[in-house]
């Protein structure tokens, strides 16, 4: 076989191997076959055309012959997996390999332990041998390793480990689980082999949930073998290791010699049935080629076909003139809302807050009359952990470990359904292009208007997929096509049967495309009519399929079909196709394919049905795939929370153990032992003041009599008077612990001479800055506001991602003290145990884990990424010439003075595109004034933006010219006058005319006692002066200035942005003058600045384990 030897030494295995020499790496499926074929087109038939596909039969025989060499190439790869010690472990995989070998007495008796050894020295010679680091152990009731750490491998290492295996002994049962725990906590390794002569002690659930638990954010490989074992339960546990872990399995007979099961078998010889079923289509292929030259498709090779991708248009299958080859019939699917209410994350109740109920409580603040001010409850700093809850409010929740730890496995479980579930939708054709069909009588309404007539192909194709794909599931259906006129294919709905769908078939191709789009006219011909009698007992819909919104007003026809709708008890789904690569129709000025989508969206949904669009590219909205990624998104919300609880609460029971030597049982070992240790001892009671009175006065007479029979002489006696005793707890130091802020305890003794003695026994440890890092709410949409307010909400400060912050508490200050001894400057104890840095002029200690820094880079990559998508929303179209429009009722003012003459054009256009795309979008009241020598108003009062307001503006814009001189103050003044409460966005290009300081006051005289505010626009970023200026104006009254960026700073800031910030490249964005633009990107440098110092910490921890 080519390439056998190098294999020997890589020793891939059969997914690696298959990367390079599978059939679709190697040009050799079906799809690869069909596109060497070549079209012939033959005139005639309804639909105007009819091909046949051509090939050669020299290529044929040429793709058979190679098709025959593949077979044979993994016929010899099987060969050579049966050889040697792949025969009986398979291929191990990995560098750092630990390897746990089952000894126990009931499979490795004294006549099959012997035969095991010699396989397993075969093993040492054949694979362990290139391996980097080894780790044997061997495990029956006890648990026997060879080292106690993982070895490098070398000469002396792998003779050490042929004695070793030569020593083995076989007694008592299989502990694999005790194995597993002790194999886990060398974190270095990357691959386990363990090797299984019986059935394993403990129940096979119990071990794969334990190493899928353990395996959570850690990249090992488990290879389980089932040696020399008959045994139903050994191989049913050697199964389920591969499938729980997401490793390979490996069945090995000793008594018959050979495998009877490998994962890597398995893969090759899925290729050859592969690579059979593909000869199969070719030898039927050669028999037409010997009767005639061009080619027929047979119906599994049109369904192969059928099944290519939408964006390949030259492999559109043009044989329509075949009948349709329809699929038996299935029971009726449900949309994902209905199949949600049945294995959503709350009807499995998955919901964590639901789980975390019964032990979360509210923290507990009360007024305590002594101290004059609220106290919070502190109980949750040594018992509970905290949690965000689904309000925003925080609480103290009691963390189960192992109840944690089953509902992230159950949490996984789900995921993997979810997935399942996606897959499903888009598993065939119909579906990706219409969605799932769930109802029973189906009406199909198909565009035929001339706007489509170049998606000819397209809809035909689309519409005989789901003939063939899903209709037959259904029990009415009845075809309408609308364009110029009305037509349906019968008069009622008739049964889905086989000959009722190659009938309409053939009547569907027939049928010319022309006329315009009237889909409301077609939605009154199919919900105008009386209801059917079946109606009233079977679920109705109607599916939509068009390319563009009607020419009616929406609002009237989403109100009808609301109506309608609700009536007849049917609901619309809309299906919309748009053709990326075919010249598309004449759109309104103001009118972009995602206006179209939100339009058609929302009829869709006052139909109560679904909406659903796809491209040639493949599907690129889908109410049914969206709900689920709601879904999938809420579960993994939910992960990270319980991940970051259990994280919380294994680091505060491990102290100042590594994260990763702690296993889920130890860690709810140390809690209930860290529980029964806070258990303190109550002190001694305290003296009273008669007491402490005779013993000072023993002091003094040294008389044991005296001393017992004081009593004072007098009520006037100088009795120390007494401390209001409040409890059995230690004696505090009142003025310290004031003086320090925190609590100490003391003891009080006696000495020989009678004084009274103190001891401080502890002191409190200052608390700590630190707080947990948790899954950030970021917004999925844009809010219109400025970036000033945006960044209140989600800046790093606000998000508490402030690095310096999180590493600069009291507990992270570098302490150093002068040794009177020594004449030096020693740091302190514990200098030499954190990693020291350096942050704004000081030596600070890094008191954040690994784990911490990698949450921490984690998190602040989103904002990273949902910075860039503002910061791109911001560049995009009216925004980045204008800025955003913030407020309802709007005054544009325009300098049209001389000046601006080489710039008006451009302005025009892109006015016309703010009042189209803001104004219009956002229905704000506006006006227009133009400014030179003379004022010029479109309107003196704010209007609405309707439609026919937005183009009269536009038109109004594009009388104006340029001449005359700058006058800001009556342009102001004429905007002031407006309204009292108004956003006033002044363009212009340079200083006025007048004073500038005489402009400000104006400015500062007009907007007092009134809520306005006005934003100016640069469309001159050369004029540092006149910006100045404008930038000025616009803060005076709370505004905001944008110059326009260059042409080159957009395409180039869009660029870096669309690429990501990549790890080892270091793009820089330009720099912007605007308000908005400056921010963000100051935002994003700081972020960055961030990441790259949590980096570089993690590295010093990774030095540091070296």
């Amino acid at each position: 076989m080519p390439g056998e030897r190098n294999e020997r030494t890589e020793l891939k295995s059969s997914a690696d191997w298959l990367e390079t020499h599978s059939l679709h790496h190697c040009g050799l499926t079906l799809s690869h076959l069909l596109s060497l074929c070549s079209h012939s087109q033959q005139a005639g038939g309804c639909d105007r055309s009819s091909r046949q596909l051509w090939i050669s039969a020299t290529a044929l025989q040429d793709f058979e012959l190679q098709l025959y060499r593949a077979i044979e190439m993994y016929h010899s790869r099987i060969q050579w997996l049966s050889q040697d010690s792949m025969r009986v472990f398979g291929v191990v995989k990995g560098s750092k390999l630990g390897v746990l070998i089952d000894t126990s007495d009931v499979s490795s008796s004294s006549d099959r332990l012997p035969d095991l050894q010699h396989n397993l020295l075969r093993l040492i010679e054949e694979q362990l041998c290139a391996k980097e680091q080894l780790y044997l152990m061997s495990f029956n009731t006890e648990v026997n390793s060879l080292r106690h750490e993982p070895r490098d491998v070398n000469a002396v290492r792998l003779q050490e480990a042929r004695e070793w295996v030569l020593k083995l002994d076989a007694a008592g049962g299989c502990n694999l689980l005790e194995a597993v725990k002790r194999a886990l906590t060398h974190t270095q390794l990357n691959s386990l082999l363990i090797i299984l002569n019986s059935c394993p002690a403990q129940h096979t659930d119990v071990v794969c949930d334990y190493l899928s638990q353990c395996m959570l954010g850690r990249d090992l490989a488990v290879h389980s073998v089932a040696y020399n074992s008959s045994r139903a339960e050994t191989i049913h546990t050697v199964k389920r290791l591969a499938s729980a872990t997401g490793g390979q399995y490996h069945l090995f007979s000793a008594a018959l010699g050979v495998v009877e099961g490998s994962t890597d078998l398995d893969l090759l010889w899925g290729e050859i049935k592969a690579a059979r079923e593909v000869l199969c289509n070719v030898e039927k292929m050669q028999q037409c080629l010997t009767k005639d030259p061009m080619l027929t498709l047979s119906g599994e090779v049109l369904t192969d076909l059928e099944r290519l991708q939408l964006c390949d248009s030259g492999l559109i299958p043009h044989t329509h003139a075949a009948p349709l080859n329809i699929q038996p019939a299935e029971p009726l699917p449900t949309t994902s809302s209905d199949w949600l209410e049945t294995h959503g994350l709350s009807a499995q109740r998955l919901d964590l807050y639901q789980l975390l109920a019964p032990n979360a409580y509210s923290p507990l603040k009360e007024f305590v009359p002594i101290l004059g001010k609220t106290v919070s409850s502190t109980v949750h700093e040594r018992a509970m952990d905290q949690c965000e809850w689904h309000d925003r409010t925080v609480k103290n929740v009691h963390v189960n470990l192992p109840l944690l730890y089953n509902y992230q496995r159950q949490l996984g479980h789900a995921m993997a359904m979810l997935e399942r579930r996606i897959l499903w939708l888009s598993s065939t054709n119909s579906r990706q292009i219409w969605g799932s069909v769930c109802e029973q009588r189906v009406n199909i309404l198909v565009e035929m208007s001339s706007l489509n007539v170049h998606y000819r192909p397209y809809i035909q194709h689309f519409l005989r997929l789901l003939l063939q794909e899903q209709l037959a599931n259904t029990q009415y259906f009845n075809v309408i096509l609308f364009g110029s006129d009305i037509v349906q294919w019968k008069e009622q709905a008739v049964p889905s049967e086989p000959e009722n769908l190659q009938a309409v078939w053939q009547w569907m191709r027939c049928r010319e495309f022309e006329g315009g789009r009237d889909t409301l006219k077609a939605l009154r011909f199919v919900l105008g009519g009386p209801p059917e009698e079946e109606e009233s007992s079977l679920s109705g819909g109607i599916y939509l399929l068009t390319s563009g919104v009607p020419e009616e007003e929406m609002a009237v026809a989403a109100e009808y079909i609301s109506e309608r709708c609700s009536v007849r008890r049917q609901k619309l789904h809309v299906c919309l196709f748009t053709g990326e690569d075919m010249p598309s129709c004449p759109l309104p000025c103001y009118a972009t394919p995602a206006d179209n989508a939100t339009a058609l969206h929302q009829l869709a949904h006052a139909g109560n049905g679904r909406f659903h669009w796809v491209s040639t590219t493949g599907i690129i909205e889908s109410d049914d795939i969206r709900i689920l990624i709601d879904e999938m998104e809420k579960a993994v919300n939910y992960w990270e929370k319980a991940s970051l609880l259990v994280d919380s609460l294994t680091q505060r029971c491990r102290g100042s153990a590594p994260e990763e030597s702690l296993s889920p049982t130890e860690s709810v070992l140390a809690l209930s032992t860290q529980s029964r240790g806070r258990r303190e001892r109550l002190p001694p009671p305290r003296h009273t003041t008669l007491t402490q009175a005779r013993l000072l006065l023993k002091e003094k007479s040294q008389s044991p009599q005296a001393a017992k029979t004081w009593r004072p002489n007098s009520a006037k006696a100088n009795i120390p008077p007494a401390r209001p005793v409040h409890g059995w707890g230690p004696v505090d130091s009142v003025s310290l612990s004031k003086q320090r802020g925190v609590k100490v305890s003391q003891s009080v003794f006696y000495m020989e001479d009678g004084q009274l003695g103190m001891v401080f026994k502890t002191y409190s440890k200052p608390k700590s800055v630190w707080k947990l890092i948790t899954p950030l709410k970021l917004p999925k949409t844009e809010e219109i506001c400025s970036t000033k307010r945006w960044l209140k909400r989600f800046g790093i400060n606000k998000l508490k991602l402030d690095l310096h912050k999180l590493v600069s508490g009291p507990e992270c200050t570098h302490q150093k003290t002068l040794v009177p001894a020594i004449r030096k400057t020693v740091s302190a104890q514990y200098c030499c145990i954190f990693p020291s840095v350096q942050l704004n002029g000081r030596v600070c200690h890094l008191r954040l884990s690994c784990g911490e820094l990698r949450q921490y880079l984690t998190e602040t990559d989103r904002l990273l990424r949902r910075y860039c998508q503002r910061m791109q929303w911001l560049l995009k179209g009216s925004r980045c010439v204008f800025g955003t429009v913030l407020e309802k009722a709007v005054c544009i003012l325009l300098d049209i003075s001389g000046s601006m003459a080489p710039c008006l054009p451009q302005l025009k256009r892109d006015l016309g595109s703010l009042i189209w795309e803001q104004l219009h979008k956002q229905r704000v009241r506006f006006s227009l004034v133009a400014f030179s020598g003379e004022i010029r108003v479109w309107r003196f009062t704010l209007t609405e933006a309707s439609d026919e307001e937005c183009r009269d503006a536009v038109q109004w814009l594009e009388q104006l010219t340029t001449h005359g001189a700058t006058s800001t103050v009556e342009a102001l003044q004429t905007a002031c006058g407006f309204a009292d409460s108004l956003g006033v966005y002044m363009i212009s290009d340079g200083r006025p005319e007048s004073s500038c300081s005489l402009v400000l006051r104006e400015t500062e005289r007009l907007t007092a006692e009134k809520h306005i505010t006005i934003h100016t626009v640069s469309v001159n970023d050369q004029d540092s002066t006149a910006n100045e200026f404008l930038q000025n104006l616009a803060h005076m009254t709370g505004g905001r200035f944008h110059c326009t960026p260059a042409e080159a700073d957009a395409r180039a800031a869009n660029k870096v942005l669309a690429d990501g910030f990549r790890e080892g490249e270091e793009p820089e964005l330009p720099e912007f003058q605007s308000d908005d633009l400056r921010r963000l990107k100051e935002e994003i440098d700081k972020l960055r600045l961030f990441q790259q110092q949590a980096k570089v910490f993690r590295l010093m921890f990774f030095y540091i384990s070296l």
